[in-house]
């Protein structure tokens, strides 16, 4: 009996190694960067998805987009901005740990598509 004991305890450590290295590597290679599309916040590393942009001062719906908290523009790289999120764009975010600011795409308007 204490034989087959033994080999369950083995089994169930191992099954549990097993699942907490499959949360690491998906941690690590499975969830998007900053920037990356996505649909939930589980898919992003930041857990933040945005579903939102900024077009001229409003910020109007889009397609997901990972984003990150940020103090300044120069946080957020190319064709992004740091902005206050309205309650809209706070809504895209999960329920606890969300930032007041956060980095925000900026929509081409039709006349920077024509210049």
């Amino acid at each position: 009996m204490s034989k087959v004991l033994s080999r369950i305890g083995t089994v169930f450590i191992g099954l549990v190694m097993l699942g907490g290295g499959a949360l690491v590597l998906w941690n690590v290679f499975g969830q998007g960067p900053y920037g990356d599309t996505c649909q939930f916040s589980l898919g992003c590393r930041s857990f933040y998805c945005l579903s939102h942009e900024l077009q001229g001062s409003a910020q109007v719906s889009s397609k997901g987009r990972c984003t990150k908290s940020c103090d300044a523009d120069s946080e957020c790289g190319a064709k992004a901005v740091c902005v206050t999120l309205s309650e809209a764009s706070r809504d895209d975010l999960p329920p606890f740990g969300k930032p007041d600011k956060a980095c925000m795409v900026v929509r081409d308007t039709p006349a920077d598509i024509r210049q």
